[in-house]
């Protein structure tokens, strides 16, 4: 290990007077017997566990660590006998003023003995990038898809053999410990540290916990004062930590590109969506993969990053889809993964004809209303437009040259108080847009045609829209 020394100093005490040079043991530690990194991104945040045999003599014993050239956390540096935690006790910990970067434990012992110790502590500057690679099969109803995790170490150390574990999801520690109770100014700063503190152990208890399994962060911060406020559980949001298999080294200043999961024949459903407000005027086909048991996935949530998606083709090798990022998915939740147009639907709307009816004018001397089509219509070059009803007739043109059935998302956003006219089936995304879907075999061509209304000025009531069962038919000029 090139910068964490760690020197065991025994010193035997047989009584207060043997205090001499020639009574210190200098040895330098073994190797480390296991190392765990617990890495969580979004505070820069990594918990190393490792454990080592250190020889203990009976007494007295002085134990000392160095973290000269890394981004240890010098106050979170914690040691715990493994073995003969009855026999051997710690006691108070030293900074020497004329050794920076190093600290003393004191170590009672009622034995001499062959000891494992636990020594965890936090650093930063270890990160993690997920990404993907995913192959469809030639029908596009299934996938392969393989998962890496690539971590970066600029902690000032090297970690060999290590266990690695990522957190998935958000601890909020920040948002934990800020739920204390504001304080008087006269005690801000004690405040703070007390809170940089429990954030410390909030840290160490999230980290702590074993891999593969949901969890909530607790509250330990019960005892910074007596008029804490309790931290509500939605301020916390649920995390994961997830494994990756075996024991790899990870070296200062090196990224390494490890594998974290794969499956074959994951279900894929794919439809194909006209959303302007989310894909822009066109049709583009999106993927869609669950993530559970039943679909192959499902024994961990999938962690955002990249993803690059190919296609087996009839000539045995692979087509390029898209380079997407992909977006955290936890366990039973979809994943959806736009891959842009294809140009083997065809798709085009077109905006067959305008025009206004159901006008009325306003009359300023008599201060009355008039419909244009009444026929008491008065001339009057100072009245004024109040109101009126716009028409609009649409065409969603498809053609289908995929070579297999397709489905179709269609959703418009109309503002204002409008009528929604076909005989299409239609449903209501939300108080101002309307969705039709509909499947084309292969070779077919559909044209779905509707007509929006809306209502303008005084004709205007409401600020939604109404879906109309009406059939609509081509204009005739």
């Amino acid at each position: 290990m090139k910068n964490l020394i760690f020197l065991l100093i025994i010193l035997v005490l047989l009584c207060p007077v043997l205090t001499s040079a020639k009574n210190i043991d200098l040895s330098t530690l073994p190797d480390r017997d296991a190392v765990q990194l617990t890495i969580y991104n979004a505070e820069d945040l990594t918990l190393v566990r490792e454990t080592r045999q250190n020889s203990i003599k009976k007494g007295r014993n002085l134990l000392q660590f160095s973290w000269a050239n890394t981004r240890i956390d010098p106050t979170s540096v914690q040691l715990r006998f493994v073995s003969h935690p009855g026999q051997m006790v710690l006691g108070n910990n030293r900074y020497p003023h004329d050794k920076p970067q190093m600290l003393y434990w004191h170590i009672q012992s009622q034995t001499e003995a062959l000891a494992t110790v636990e020594i965890s502590y936090f650093t930063s500057g270890i990160s993690w990038q997920a990404d993907y690679t995913a192959i469809l099969n030639q029908s596009g109803n299934a996938m392969k898809l393989e998962s890496f995790v690539t971590v970066t170490n600029h902690s000032g150390e090297d970690y060999s053999q290590a266990e690695i574990r990522l957190v998935l999801g958000e601890i909020n520690l920040v948002e934990s410990v800020n739920a204390l109770v504001r304080e008087a100014d006269v005690r801000k700063e004690e405040l703070s540290q007390r809170r940089q503190v429990k954030k410390m152990q909030l840290a160490r208890q999230m980290l702590s916990k074993n891999s593969g399994q949901y969890y909530q962060p607790a509250p330990v911060l019960a005892d910074v004062m007596d008029s804490e406020k309790a931290i509500s559980k939605e301020s916390i949001s649920e995390y994961y930590i997830f494994s990756i298999e075996g024991r790899e080294t990870v070296k200062n200043a090196w990224s390494k590109r490890l594998r974290s999961n794969w499956a074959d024949a994951v279900a894929v459903d794919t439809v194909y969506r006209y959303r302007p407000r989310e894909y822009g005027e066109q049709l583009v086909r999106v993927l869609q993969l669950h993530n559970n048991k039943d679909l192959k996935l499902g024994e961990a949530p999938l962690p955002q990053g990249t993803i690059q998606i190919y296609q087996d083709n009839k000539e045995g090798s692979l087509s390029y889809i898209a380079g997407l990022q992909f977006n955290y998915v936890a366990i039973d939740e979809k994943a959806e993964l736009n891959t842009g147009v294809n140009p083997q639907l065809f798709f085009q709307l077109v905006n067959l004809k305008n025009w206004r009816d159901n006008i009325w004018m306003y009359y300023r001397k008599g201060k009355v209303y008039h419909c244009v089509s009444d026929d008491h219509m008065l001339v009057d070059h100072s009245a004024t437009v109040a109101g009126w009803d716009e028409h609009r007739i649409f065409v969603q043109k498809l053609k289908n040259f995929t070579g297999k059935p397709v489905k179709v998302e269609i959703r418009r956003r109309v503002t204002g108080d409008a009528v929604i006219k076909s005989s299409l089936d239609m449903k209501k995304h939300d108080f101002q847009t309307f969705e039709l879907q509909t499947v084309l075999t292969l070779g077919e061509q559909q044209a779905l045609l509707y007509e929006v209304l809306i209502k303008k000025g005084r004709n205007a009531r409401q600020n939604q829209i109404v879906l109309q069962k009406k059939p609509i038919e081509y204009p005739v000029w």
